[in-house]
């Protein structure tokens, strides 16, 4: 945090019934930024102090008055709100008043509707001084993730001072994990956390902008050259219905496709509606016209390429991309060569914005081109879980951008299911000390991140987006000293072993789930365990008992009804209760006695005609041919739910790329690749039989002359695998779990 101190004397003195917050008359409907910003003063101070604290609409002589928000008494003090840079926020003392004032939208912080990107920089400054003079913290809302000391009264200093954010840019996934108290509505809980950890206020947009322009429904009919050729020499227009989101419609990058893209950044930026450029289209109910979340923000436009870009195969594209420097980053001369030609003719034009784009495969590296000064640049990577030398390399090319444009935005897939595809729940990935790491390193080099970072479980993020906010504020915050604070006010006497619980947390989702590697002969290859050896080996009972002894000693330490003792009680809940639940559920499953006692009571009527038992060897890893597998035809009813079960046996499997190893996978529409319809197990190792089952529903559309199969089979591994007893049997829908519904204001 960039904090400007110009003066600092004699203390006012805060007291039960000795002042009052104070915001204009008629906050609740002109300033709902500031009428909540005193809501959650005065909540906080109340505890804090033991006594209510009122909000007042004028300031009372005989009492100090902690003034909120931008109006005719901290324009008297001297604030000017105009010329703070945006986020930033004022605390000064004068007389016998303390003033907190920043700009602010007229939008209520949890009862609004237009998304959270809206100005709150009183708001911030409420959680400043609330941190820094009452002591509270915000490591995660409610009682459990809140600390407020009790004191009998909260001195201040005399201030004068500007507080703004090291990173204009600071952002979090939205996509959070189920909250723990099912008592309180959670999207409202994620939106405090949200406005606690004084996330970025407007956004930069960069994330795939050409398939938010809508150029399949635009352009598919009457230009089919914009869309990129497959190997068969056939131009592929996909209907956004059959690929999901961004990876559909891919380009032709030597067609005229991106003078449309310039047109329609040109329109934007001249104030044109959305219907000149044809950006009005879509049938559903709810389509509202608009330019689209490529043009989030007045100031910019996205112009990233699609998702998992195709590579097209036209003879012109292969021309150019034959000629690239690096044969991984095949369109980086192409992509970028655009994107600095419209950025030079929104200049040309003498129109005020920016376009943006993402350093992103296969267009990372920085180009030999010039780049515009309207050019704002995103880097992708995987952020504090960027291991050993590729986190080198991750940081140097980060580092390249900022010699080539200035600061440049990150997008960190720092997530359970983009960045490690572990996508089994019971798997904390908590990492606070990987995260800050790699923050505090490239805070010189960037304008801000979004730390894209979910996980199914609220609390398994929190922490890691608590220390993500610290050095959003300031770049070189410490997090030894944030984490022993964190652990010393949250648990007490208890703060040693859940030190101790969640170093080993860290530490074995650092080193032997991101972190494990495997020498194959392709070399050293990062892989993800399978859900099989996460399981039986890196989560076994044995591998998690110091975990529970460290919660047991943790729970020794504190009573039980105290604060202490129910954040480790939430904790184990929360952690330790579904690691044990999972790996004692998955062992049972894995009981081949188990499943042949239930198939004799109960013999199944499998789907799957004429099986016989299936062997397959794979000698040497093969890039050309990924998989060896044994199919087979099953008559599958479109819309119907089935489990398949079968057992399993390996020797010597080695996966050499992520997901592999031995499976099975039901392929319900392979000319479409939708196939995988459960998450596949990727057995390895060598272990001796074994059960696997799992169940799925049947597409209710298949293309014509099309029946799903079931496949046997080893995928980017070397070994031998052994398949008996394959089952297909329809059984009856799942019970459907409904959510919960929002409570009514």
């Amino acid at each position: 945090m960039n904090t400007t101190m110009l003066l600092l004397a004699a203390a006012l003195n805060l007291a039960p019934g000795n002042f009052e917050v104070v915001v204009r008359p008629g906050a609740k409907a002109k300033d709902r930024v500031v009428q909540y910003a005193a809501e959650e003063m005065t909540n906080f101070l109340s505890r804090a102090l033991g006594a209510p604290v009122a909000i007042a609409n004028k300031i009372d002589p005989a009492k100090t008055a902690i003034v909120l928000g931008s109006n005719d008494w901290s324009v008297a003090a001297g604030i000017d709100t105009a010329k703070l840079p945006r986020d930033a926020f004022a605390l000064k003392t004068k007389g016998n008043a303390l003033y907190i004032a920043g700009t602010d939208d007229n939008v209520h912080p949890i009862r609004r509707n237009k998304g959270f990107h809206f100005q709150r920089a009183t708001l911030f400054g409420v959680y400043e001084f609330l941190e820094r003079y009452a002591g509270c913290r915000f490591y995660f809302p409610g009682e459990l993730g809140e600390i407020v000391p009790k004191a009998a009264r909260i001195e201040v200093p005399e201030l004068n001072e500007t507080c703004a954010p090291a990173w204009t840019e600071r952002s979090i996934s939205d996509n959070h994990g189920a909250w723990f108290d099912p008592s309180r509505v959670a999207r409202d809980e994620y939106l405090k956390e949200r406005y606690r950890l004084r996330m970025e206020t407007r956004q930069l947009p960069c994330c795939h902008g050409q398939y938010k322009s809508k150029i399949v429904q635009r352009f598919g009919k009457t230009h089919p050259e914009y869309f990129w050729m497959n190997p068969k020499g056939q131009r592929v227009i996909e209907d956004t219905e059959e690929r999901p989101y961004s990876r559909n419609a891919h380009l032709c990058y030597t067609s005229a496709v991106w003078e449309e893209i310039c047109q329609d950044a040109l329109s934007y930026f001249r104030g044109e509606g959305p219907e000149v450029r044809g950006m009005i289209v879509g049938k559903a109910p709810n389509h509202k016209p608009g330019w689209g979340r490529q043009a989030s923000c007045g100031l910019y436009y996205d112009i990233m390429p699609h998702d998992g870009m195709r590579r097209c195969m036209c003879p012109s594209c292969t021309e150019i991309f034959a000629k690239a420097k690096d044969p991984v980053n095949y369109a980086n001369e192409t992509v970028w060569g655009w994107t600095a030609k419209i950025a030079q003719r929104i200049k040309d034009e003498g129109l005020k914005g920016y376009v943006t784009q993402m350093a992103y495969h296969p267009y990372r590296n920085v180009p030999d081109i010039t780049l515009p000064d309207n050019v704002i640049v995103t880097v992708c990577n995987n952020g504090g879980w960027v291991r050993g030398g590729r986190g080198e390399e991750a940081l140097a090319l980060v580092h390249a951008w900022r010699e080539k444009v200035g600061k440049v935005k990150l997008y960190n897939n720092t997530g359970k299911f983009r960045s490690s595809n572990t996508n089994i729940d019971g798997v904390p990935s908590t990492t606070p000390f990987a995260v800050a790491k790699f923050y505090n390193r490239v805070s010189p080099d960037v304008r801000g991140a979004y730390f894209c970072g979910p996980a199914e479980r609220f609390l398994y993020t929190a922490m890691s987006y608590y220390v993500f906010s610290k050095i959003a504020w300031n770049g070189q915050a410490d997090v030894a000293a944030i984490m022993d604070e964190h652990y010393r006010l949250m648990y007490g006497a208890a703060a040693k072993p859940m030190k101790e619980f969640f170093d080993i947390v860290e530490r074995k989702w650092m080193t032997e789930i991101i972190g494990n590697t495997a020498e194959t002969p392709l070399g050293t290859v990062h892989l993800t365990p399978s859900e099989f050896r996460i399981w039986t080996e890196i989560y076994n009972e044995d591998r998690i008992r110091p975990m529970k002894e460290a919660l047991d000693r943790a729970a020794a330490a504190v009573p039980a009804d105290t604060i202490e003792g129910r954040r480790v009680a939430l904790v184990r809940r929360e952690y330790l209760d579904p690691m044990l639940d999972h790996t004692r559920a998955y062992v049972a499953g894995l009981s081949v006695a188990n499943e042949k006692a239930r198939r004799a009571a109960n013999p199944p009527k499998s789907v799957v005609q004429d099986f016989k038992p299936v062997t397959i060897t794979v000698a040497k890893p093969d890039e050309k041919k990924p998989f060896t597998a044994k199919k087979f035809a099953a008559d599958l009813k479109p819309g119907k739910w089935y489990r398949i079960s079968y057992f399993v046996k390996g020797e010597n499997i080695r996966p050499y790329a992520k997901r592999g190893g031995a499976n099975a996978v039901v392929w319900q529409n392979q000319a479409a690749d939708k196939g995988k319809v459960y998450p596949m197990v990727g057995f390895e190792g060598t272990f001796d039989w074994v059960h696997h089952s799992a169940e799925f529903r049947v597409l209710k559309k298949q293309p014509a002359g099309y029946k799903p199969e079931i496949d046997l089979r080893l995928i980017h591994a070397t070994g031998t695998v052994h398949f008996d007893g394959l089952v297909v049997e329809q059984i009856k829908p799942p019970k459907q779990v409904k959510s919960p519904k929002k409570k009514a204001k």
